[in-house]
């Protein structure tokens, strides 16, 4: 019997180290340096020196095409008064060894670019424009890169938060699962845009306003795998609300809104919002404004009808954790703490969706995304 454990255990270490993989690992920023890239190890969590691979000003959003041929990032110059700041996205061809090279820029028609995906054709993207609450949308090019604007739509409205809610802040934009909508969070006036998306074009047109629970301020969103749910991000009230979807009509139902810290809680603000790859579990992460150490990333197991529950509160170490993401094999959850200049990361058990600190981070300048892509 002892014999068969050795040969089990060393099975075992085998497959894990078969399973191990090394990939590419691409961080954006909210400083004037650039795009930058390393090497992170699957299996021990241990991330490589970071490197600039394209210069780049605030390229803190970043999204990748479906065949990683092609990188669009936010990104902003400076208008001709010298003051203020124009909103752009940037395209990227990625190389064979990973490294992004500058294609084109387009101007957002707005201030404060903080968001930009695409469709799910991968022809035709979008921005968001928190500064502005302004929305744009753009074809994409065979070589990557992009037409004008093609719309560019201005949300309307406020809130009732007096310091954040004095206008609209259109902070994301996302194609619905059968890229029929664009379904645009705004925290500044509570509200979910639905727009019409003709794929042919990227041109929008207006089709409701969702009402969000006031003072909540809605920032990003995901789709349960068949896209019949959609799992909304509130900022200002740390929770998750969830919306059914109708797929035909493009129409929300709010259901119901899940706290993910207790009551009482103040100057915690959310960031960053994704589903695993299975759809069983959802992961959102909680900035402490104050630096009080209460970062965390909060982890909520999702059942047969689409309800939500909340199964940990993961502290992360870092301050600010503006970003995160989970690897393909769905083994780790790397995270960018912004003001803390850190990247870490955590084991993820995929089977109950927890997670474990690895102990291992690295000295990043104001990391604000993290992606990753198979070499």
């Amino acid at each position: 019997m002892k014999q068969l454990s050795r040969i089990g255990l060393i099975a075992l270490v085998c497959c894990q180290i078969l399973n191990a993989e090394q990939l590419h690992l691409y961080i954006g920023n909210g400083s004037s340096d650039g795009i930058s890239k390393a090497l992170l190890d699957t299996d021990t969590g241990v991330i490589s020196e970071p490197r600039i691979t394209s210069p780049a000003v605030s390229p803190n959003f970043l999204v990748f095409s479906k065949g990683k041929q092609f990188c669009y990032s936010t990104t902003r110059s400076k208008h001709s008064d010298g003051k203020s700041n124009l909103g752009g996205v940037s395209a990227y061809l990625r190389t064979e060894d990973g490294t992004l090279v500058f294609l084109q820029s387009r101007l957002t028609g707005g201030t404060g670019a903080c968001h930009v995906s695409l469709d799910r054709t991968g022809t035709c993207l979008f921005s968001a424009n928190y500064g502005a609450g302004k929305v744009s949308s753009y074809k994409v090019k065979v070589d990557g890169t992009l037409s004008p604007a093609v719309s560019v739509i201005e949300h309307k409205g406020k809130g009732p938060h007096l310091h954040r809610q004095k206008s609209p802040h259109a902070h994301s934009a996302y194609a619905s699962a059968n890229n029929k909508f664009v379904y645009a969070a705004d925290l500044g006036t509570d509200s979910i845009e639905v727009y019409s998306l003709d794929e042919k074009t990227a041109e929008l047109k207006s089709v409701a306003t969702v009402a969000c629970p006031p003072g909540s301020g809605p920032r990003h969103m995901c789709f349960s795998l068949d896209g019949s749910f959609l799992y909304v991000l509130n900022e200002l009230k740390p929770s998750v609300t969830t919306f059914k979807c109708d797929l035909a009509s493009g129409g929300l139902t709010m259901g119901k809104t899940i706290p993910l810290l207790e009551d009482g809680v103040k100057n915690i603000a959310c960031s960053e919002i994704r589903m695993s790859d299975d759809g069983r579990f959802i992961y959102a992460a909680n900035r402490d404004l104050k630096n009080e150490g209460r970062d965390s990333i909060s982890v909520l197991s999702v059942d047969g009808s689409g309800s939500l529950k909340l199964i940990q509160t993961a502290p992360v170490g870092v301050w600010i954790p503006r970003h995160f993401d989970i690897t393909p094999d769905g083994r780790l959850l790397v995270v960018a703490g912004q003001k803390s200049n850190a990247v870490v990361t955590f084991h993820r058990d995929p089977a109950t969706g927890m997670l474990k600190p690895t102990g291992k981070r690295i000295a990043v300048k104001l990391p604000m995304w993290i992606g990753f892509v198979r070499p």
